[in-house]
């Protein structure tokens, strides 16, 4: 897993894109309800988003 300590400047200021929510690293129990190694979650625990080679994946959920 890449170096990610460079999120925690960024982190206050990121959102989730689908609810506008603030981000916040996941814990290690949710990486692992979810079948991640990390990722950042949206404030209600609702969105999880993968932080795939040290960058996180932030695209909205897909609706069909």
């Amino acid at each position: 897993m890449s170096d990610t300590s460079w999120l925690e400047d960024f982190l206050p200021l990121m959102r989730c894109p689908d609810t506008h929510q603030p981000l916040r690293r996941a814990t290690a129990e949710e990486c692992t309800k979810h079948g991640v190694k990390a990722a950042l979650i949206s404030e209600d625990g609702a969105r999880v988003f993968v932080i795939d080679d040290g960058i996180p994946i932030l695209l909205p959920t897909e609706t069909t």
